[in-house]
C-alpha cells in the first residue's frame, strides 16, 4: 500500500532579505518534473507521489534553491545578477499560433464556484456540453445550473464567466473586468518573458508587464511543452483592486484547457465584486470599500472527453450559451455522478442557508435584480417600466407615469403591457396599450399591435431596433421645448435572422397635431393637423456580440464593436387617409477601440436623408442640448450623453444630415476606493441641409450647410455619479457673443 501512498508538502516563499515579502509565482520542480506554483501570498501545499520529493525551486530574480531542511518557511535569496534569458516576443507569439491544433472540437465540461463571506455560502454549479468550431467559435449547451438554495435559473446563472476560456484572445475577462492578454501579438510588447529553467522536454518562462503602473496587466510563469510547442501549465496572478490566483494545465494534444482553479479575493478596493450585485450580500466578494477582507471565490473547472474532428458541427442554433431547460433546483444526486470528486456536495443543504434565503427573500432579489438591468421591475405576473416613473421637460413640466407588461410568470407565448402618465404642466393625460405573440423562441419573432396617445420631440428620428436604454435619468430631456402631439395605433413583426441580426417590420396609422404655432405648407393647403400612413423597416448589426437563449428569452452574453443600424421608413399618401408621401433612410455605426493602459475611444458616425413632403415633425435634428437662455449660468443643466453641448434648441433642422462624435477617454484616476474621475475629450460634427424651408411656417431656422463643431471634455463620477462638462462652439456658425459659444453643464453618469 506504501507503493500508492502520497505525502502533502506545504509551506512559504519568500524573500531572504525580507522575510515580509512573500514571492508569487516560484517554481517548485520535483524529481519527477512536476511542476508547481507558489501563490500571490507566496505559498504552495502540494501532493507528492510516493518517493517523490522537491529536487529545486527557481523564480525570476532569485538564486535557484537546491537544498531543503524544512517547507514551512523557505528564504530564495536575491540574484547578484541577471542569469535569465530574455525571450524573445516572437517566439511568443509563434506558440499562440500552434497551441490550438486545427480542429473542431466537442467537450464537455464542470464547474463549482464557491464564494465564503460573512453571510451561509454560494455555490454555483454548472455541467455543459461544449463545441468549439470555425464557424461558430465556444459555444456551451448547459445541461444543468443550480444555485444552492435557489429554485429558479435567472439569465445571470448562466451568462456569468469567473475566467476567459481563450487566453490567447485580445482581451482577458476576469468577473467582467477586461485585462490585457499577454498571449496576444497585440500585447505582447506591452510584456518582458524570462526563461528561469529549461530541459530537453520543457521551458519555463516568468512574464509580467514591461511597465509598472500598467494597470490591466497580470504577472505569472507558464510552462512550455517544447516537443509540442504548446502550453502545459499556466499561472497568473493580480494584486490590486482584487486579487487573483489562477491555474490552468492544458491537454497534451489539444492544447486546450483541461483543468482550471481560481481563486478571487478582497484587494485595495475600487471595483464591486459581485456575483448578483444590486446590493445583495448573497454572492458578493467586495465592495468599493471592502468590508469582507476573509471573502473568498473558489472556482474549479475541468474539460473533458476531448474529440477533434473537422466533421463536429456547431449546436444548430447559434448561440454562445443555450439552456432550453429550466428544471429547477437539480438534486444532489445528479452531481454526485459524476466522476470528479469537486462537483460533488454531500452536506444537505443547511438550515442556516434556508432560514437566510428565505429571511432575507433572497429568490425574490435575485429575479428583481436581474430584470432591474433591463429597466423593469417585476411585481406578481407584471414587470413595472422603470423607464416611465419619472420625467421632467419644459412642456410637461414633471411628468409621472407607470409602465407595465406581463412576463413569463403569466405567459411565455403571449405578452400584455400598457402604459399611462400624466403633465403637471400641460395638464394632458398620455396612454397607451400593447400586446404581443411569440411566434419563434429561436429568432424571437414576435407579432405585436399597439395603441399609444403621446407627445414626441420635434424632429426626433428614433431607430425602430435601437435596444432599450435603461436610464433612472434621462438628461436631455429636461431641456427639449418643442414637441408634437400623436394618436397612433399598428402592427410589428420583430425578427432575429441571426442573434447579431435583429429586424424589425412596422406599420402605422398616426394623426399628429401641434403644440406650438407650426403649420405645413404642402400644394397650395396649410396643414396644422394632418394624418400619417407609414411602414418603416429597421435592422441592427452587432456581428462581434455574443447571446445566450435561456427558456424562450435570448439575452446578450457579451457586448462588443462595431454596432451597425440602419432604417428605412416610407409614408404613403392617399393610404389609410395618408396626406403626404414622403421617404426617410438612416444609418449609423458605433466603433470603440479598448487600449491596453485602460483607456477608451470611440466614434459614432450618422447619415440621415429624407425627400418629399416631409413636415418639421418628422425632418431631423442632430440632438442640440443648449437651452435658450442669454446666459452660461442660465445654461447650466444636465449634459446628454450624444447631443451637441453648444447647439441651441429648434436652431437647425435638416432633411440631409450626417454627425460625426468622437470620444476619447482616460483611465479613471484613483484618487481613493470611491472616488475615481474619468476624464473624456470630446469632438463634435455635423454637417447637413435642408429642402424647401420656406414650406414651414410660423418657425425660423438655420441649416447646418457650412459645418457644425464643437470641442469640450467632460470630467466624470466626481461625486455619487456627478460631473462636470465643458464645450466650446467654433467654425462656421461661432455666434458673436463669446459665451453663447460655451456650454458648461453638470453630466450624471449612474451604474447600478
Amino acid at each position: 500500500m506504501n507503493i500508492y501512498a502520497q505525502s502533502s508538502v506545504s509551506g512559504k516563499i519568500v524573500d531572504s532579505s525580507n522575510v515580509e515579502k512573500p514571492i508569487p509565482n516560484a517554481v517548485l520542480i520535483t524529481d519527477q518534473q512536476r511542476y508547481f506554483f507558489s501563490d500571490l501570498q507566496g505559498e504552495f501545499s502540494i501532493e507528492l507521489k510516493s518517493g517523490e520529493h522537491i529536487q529545486k525551486i527557481v523564480s525570476i530574480g532569485y538564486e535557484t534553491l537546491n537544498a531543503f531542511e524544512g517547507f514551512s518557511i523557505l528564504k530564495l535569496s536575491p540574484a547578484k545578477s541577471a542569469d535569465s534569458e530574455r525571450v524573445d516576443q516572437d517566439e511568443i507569439n509563434s506558440i499562440a499560433d500552434t497551441q490550438s491544433i486545427s480542429s473542431n472540437f466537442s467537450f464537455k465540461s464542470l464547474s463549482k464556484t464557491s464564494i465564503s463571506n460573512s453571510v451561509p455560502d454560494f455555490i454555483l454549479r454548472k455541467a455543459a456540453d461544449i463545441r468549439l468550431t470555425k464557424k461558430e467559435g465556444f459555444q456551451e449547451k448547459l445541461k444543468a445550473v443550480s444555485v444552492k438554495g435557489l429554485d429558479k435559473v435567472v439569465p445571470k446563472m448562466v451568462n456569468k464567466d469567473i475566467y476567459s476560456f481563450d487566453w490567447f484572445q485580445t482581451y482577458i475577462e476576469i468577473f467582467d473586468y477586461q485585462f490585457v492578454s499577454p498571449f496576444h501579438s497585440q500585447h505582447t510588447p506591452h510584456y518582458e518573458f524570462y526563461s528561469i529553467y529549461e530541459t530537453p522536454e520543457v521551458k519555463v518562462l516568468s512574464f509580467s508587464p514591461l511597465k509598472k503602473g500598467f494597470i490591466r496587466s497580470f504577472q505569472g510563469v507558464v510552462i512550455i511543452d517544447k516537443l509540442r510547442s504548446k502550453f502545459k501549465k499556466l499561472q497568473v496572478v493580480l494584486d490590486g483592486d482584487f486579487k487573483l490566483n489562477l491555474i490552468t494545465d492544458y491537454h497534451p494534444a489539444t492544447g486546450l484547457p483541461k483543468k482550471t482553479q481560481a481563486f478571487i479575493y478582497p484587494g485595495t478596493g475600487g471595483t464591486k465584486l459581485s456575483f448578483f450585485g444590486g446590493g445583495l450580500a448573497f454572492g458578493r466578494i467586495q465592495k468599493k470599500n471592502p468590508e469582507e477582507n476573509d471573502a473568498l471565490l473558489t472556482h474549479q473547472q475541468v474539460f473533458y472527453d476531448f474529440v477533434a474532428e473537422d466533421s463536429i458541427s456547431p449546436f444548430p442554433k447559434p448561440f454562445t450559451k443555450i439552456y432550453e431547460d429550466e428544471p429547477g433546483e437539480i438534486s444532489e444526486a445528479y452531481w454526485s455522478n459524476f466522476e470528479y470528486a469537486f462537483i460533488a456536495d454531500e452536506k444537505e443543504t443547511p438550515k442556516t442557508l434556508e432560514a437566510y434565503i428565505q429571511e432575507e427573500n433572497i429568490e425574490k432579489r435575485v429575479e428583481r435584480i436581474s430584470a432591474f438591468d433591463g429597466g423593469y421591475y417585476p411585481i406578481s405576473i407584471f414587470d413595472v417600466d422603470l423607464t416611465r416613473l419619472f420625467k421632467f421637460n419644459n412642456y410637461e413640466g414633471l411628468r409621472l407615469g407607470v409602465g407595465v407588461i406581463t412576463n413569463e410568470s403569466f405567459s411565455e407565448n403571449y405578452r400584455l403591457g400598457g402604459f399611462t402618465a400624466y403633465g403637471f404642466k400641460d395638464k394632458n393625460l398620455k396612454y397607451g396599450l400593447n400586446g404581443g405573440m411569440l411566434l419563434n423562441s429561436d429568432t424571437s419573432t414576435w407579432l405585436n399591435a399597439f395603441y399609444d396617445n403621446d407627445i414626441d420631440e420635434v424632429g426626433m428620428n428614433n431607430f425602430l431596433t435601437d435596444q432599450r436604454v435603461y436610464s433612472l435619468f434621462e438628461p436631455r430631456l429636461v431641456n427639449i421645448t418643442f414637441f408634437y402631439k400623436y394618436e397612433k395605433y399598428g402592427l410589428s413583426l420583430q425578427h432575429n435572422f441571426t442573434p447579431q441580426l435583429m429586424t424589425e417590420f412596422k406599420v402605422d396609422k398616426s394623426s399628429i397635431s401641434q403644440t406650438e404655432n407650426y403649420a405645413f405648407l404642402n400644394d397650395g393647403i396649410l396643414y396644422d393637423d394632418y394624418d400619417l400612413s407609414t411602414a418603416v423597416f429597421g435592422l441592427r448589426w452587432t456581428p462581434n456580440n455574443t447571446y445566450s437563449k435561456i427558456g424562450k428569452g435570448i439575452y446578450i452574453n457579451d457586448t462588443s464593436t462595431p454596432e451597425i443600424s440602419a432604417q428605412v421608413s416610407q409614408s404613403f399618401d392617399g393610404v389609410m387617409a395618408g396626406d403626404f408621401s414622403f421617404t426617410k433612410l438612416s444609418a449609423k455605426i458605433e466603433y470603440q477601440i479598448q487600449h491596453s493602459w485602460g483607456s477608451l475611444s470611440s466614434i459614432e458616425l450618422g447619415g440621415d436623408i429624407g425627400f418629399g413632403d416631409i413636415p418639421l415633425t418628422h425632418s431631423f435634428h442632430a440632438f442640440p442640448n443648449s437651452p435658450n437662455k442669454p446666459n452660461i449660468l442660465s445654461r447650466f443643466s444636465v449634459a446628454g450623453v450624444k447631443s451637441f453641448e453648444t447647439m441651441f434648441f429648434n436652431e437647425f433642422f435638416s432633411t440631409k444630415l450626417a454627425t460625426l462624435h468622437l470620444k476619447h477617454k482616460l483611465a479613471a484616476f484613483q484618487l481613493s476606493n470611491t472616488i475615481q474621475p474619468e476624464l473624456i475629450f470630446i469632438s463634435r460634427h455635423a454637417l447637413g441641409d435642408f429642402e424647401n424651408p420656406e414650406q414651414h411656417q410660423g418657425i425660423s431656422f438655420n441649416t447646418l450647410s457650412k459645418g457644425f463643431n464643437e470641442a469640450g471634455f467632460e470630467l466624470n463620477k466626481l461625486f455619487f455619479g456627478f460631473g462636470l462638462s465643458f464645450a466650446y462652439r467654433y467654425g462656421a456658425y461661432h455666434l458673436p457673443n463669446l459665451e453663447d459659444n460655451i456650454s458648461l453643464k453638470f453630466t450624471f453618469y449612474l451604474k447600478l
